[in-house]
């Protein structure tokens, strides 16, 4: 048994090692979308006049959210380090998947679970899997951070001491200024000392509440909330399946395990919850029961306690979701998706606590070939994407300093509170933006004589989100990206006679298992690249691509024109 726990360990400092590598090759310190805000909230922290003013600017709402934590943390890193860094960010933020794992670990080495049990948590924790929750650092200091503390709030709520109510009170306020969902958690709390029939506890937990309710809607502004999607039951129940089944979309790339994980999931939440429910409703109501063996299990300690909570706390979640964000098919939202893999791994320590001890090893075994398929899965379906969105940030490296340009769907600058904020930021020293990959004069260099034939294909859409987004699609079957190191790239460029815009591509991932193994490259041939509405001027451009690849970097005109057209006018 040693020898085997040894295995896990080394087994599991691996897939660390492979998540980490990742995870410094693709951070970069480039905002994206709501990390711009964090550069205004930093410049009215340091131009805040007194403490009050600091504390107001520090409660505002951002976009309906409290986000405090994330506020304090982007603070904390520009009085430590004298700038906002977003590589620091993301690389220091997906740490806290250590933490969560160490939860779990230390869940099943208070119960006496063997340590070997642990490897499915590692491999699902320590993946690419809830991408967006990682590389991006509003999100990650908002949903990553958010279980973290929920998981605080829990475990020093479940413990007897007066310091650790104290504690708990201070982690469920910051829990409710860190997500959406964190008063929902708060809320969630009371159930520990309900189960451990400490009502007096109970009723301070529930002040606490109302207290942080009263100080979160204070200062609410109202109109945020429901995106106004059509309710029905049938899109309540498929986001449902897709909130907790959507982790399984890394097992082949298919909705139809997102359907039956979803409905595993959901379903085994809502029967713990009735039994739990039941079984206590039995204990306070009926005289002289004892408490059912299940219910047992969890006032066992507090780390089982934690663990109730915790599963109370995403069941709300999803059905919190599926009734105010519904949508109308199976989907597999990236921002969400940390909640799908934190309900898999919730529920496999919950089973392996509810199961005897002759059927933990087989579900041990089961677990770690559905995360080692997982795990390979995350890499090649979730690291393409990974990929994709550090190259979107890297070509704003140059489109932010020439034309005050990004490349994702919203255009960020034409936002002129966004834009004077982030003009102000660069200005103090606030925020320093990375060298440009590339000079404007390299890409306006042009030989006419030197253009070569590259096949494109060319598309109108619109996305259906704020308001119709219209997109240019270019696409192409034939590029190949050179892999042999991880910072490179290819982009497109889009030149006139005045100056050039760097566009970001998509490139076409391989998605085949053996090739991959083989290879260990993320992409096969191909690329579409995505020109949103506001992302480059109307005019008629001549079309180029950008090989990155550090001191071999090219720029290579091809005969293709494109013109873009203001569709608004």
């Amino acid at each position: 048994m040693k020898i085997l726990n040894y295995v896990v360990a080394a087994l599991l400092l691996i897939v660390a090692f492979f998540f980490y590598r990742f995870v410094f090759q693709n951070a970069v310190n480039i905002p994206f979308f709501d990390d711009y805000a964090y550069l205004e909230y930093i410049i009215k922290f340091e131009d805040a006049p007194n403490l009050w003013h600091f504390l107001r600017e520090l409660e505002y709402k951002h976009n309906g959210h409290g986000v405090i934590t994330a506020k304090l943390v982007f603070w904390l890193d520009y009085l430590l380090t004298g700038e906002v860094n977003y590589r620091t960010l993301i690389v220091a933020g997906s740490g806290l998947a250590i933490l969560l794992f160490g939860y779990f670990w230390k869940v099943l080495s208070v119960n006496k679970i063997p340590f070997y049990c642990v490897l499915p948590v590692g491999l699902l924790l320590f993946t690419p899997a809830y991408h967006e929750n990682i590389f991006w650092a509003a999100a990650l200091w908002q949903y990553t951070a958010s279980f973290v503390l929920g998981i605080a709030t829990y475990y020093l709520l479940a413990m007897p001491q007066r310091w650790a109510l104290i504690g708990a009170i201070i982690a469920g306020f910051l829990t409710t200024y860190t997500n959406g969902n964190g008063l929902f958690g708060m809320y969630v709390g009371v159930v520990i000392p309900l189960l451990q029939s400490r009502y007096p506890k109970a009723i301070i937990w529930i002040v606490a509440c109302a207290i942080t309710t009263v100080v979160f809607y204070w200062y609410y502004p109202f109109g945020f909330g429901s995106l106004g999607q059509e309710k029905s039951f049938r899109n309540s129940f498929l986001t449902l399946l897709s909130f907790f089944g959507a982790s399984a979309s890394y097992l082949r790339g298919r909705l139809m395990e997102v359907a039956i994980l979803g409905t595993a999931v959901s379903l085994a939440l809502i029967s713990l919850a009735l039994r739990l429910a039941i079984s206590y409703l039995r204990m306070v109501f009926l005289k002289n029961v004892s408490p059912a063996p299940l219910l047992s299990l969890f006032l066992k300690n507090s780390a089982n306690l934690s663990l109730v909570a915790l599963l109370a706390w995403l069941l709300l979640t999803g059905l919190g979701v599926a009734t105010a964000r519904a949508g109308q098919a199976l989907e597999t939202p990236a921002r969400y998706m940390i909640y799908s893999v934190m309900a898999v791994v919730s529920l496999y320590v919950t089973f392996l606590l509810i199961f005897p001890r002759r059927f933990q090893s087989t579900l041990a075994v089961v677990m770690t070939v559905f995360g080692m398929v997982f795990a390979l899965g995350t890499y090649l379906f979730a690291a393409p994407d990974v990929i994709n969105f550090r190259n979107t940030l890297v070509a704003d490296t140059y489109n932010l300093p020439h034309h005050s340009r990004v490349s994702g769907k919203l255009e960020t600058m034409t936002n002129l509170v966004v834009k004077q904020y982030f003009d102000e930021a660069i200005k103090r020293g606030i925020y320093h933006l990375p060298t440009p990959i590339v000079s404007s004069k390299d890409l306006m260099t042009y030989d006419s004589t030197q253009l070569v034939q590259i096949p494109f294909s060319f598309d109108l859409d619109t996305l259906p989100a704020y308001g119709g987004i219209i997109i240019n699609k270019i696409q192409n079957e034939t590029v190949v990206l050179d892999e042999s190191s991880p910072e490179n790239a290819v982009f497109l460029v889009l030149r006139n006679d005045s100056t050039a815009y760097l566009a970001s591509v998509r490139q076409h991932p391989n998605h085949g298992r053996k090739s991959f193994i083989q290879t260990g490259h993320h992409f096969g041939k191909g690329f579409a690249a995505q020109i949103y509405q506001d992302n480059i001027p109307e005019g008629d451009y001549q079309l180029g691509l950008m090989y990155y690849e550090g001191p071999k970097t090219r720029v290579v005109y091809t005969t293709q024109r494109f013109k873009i057209q203001d569709f608004r006018k």
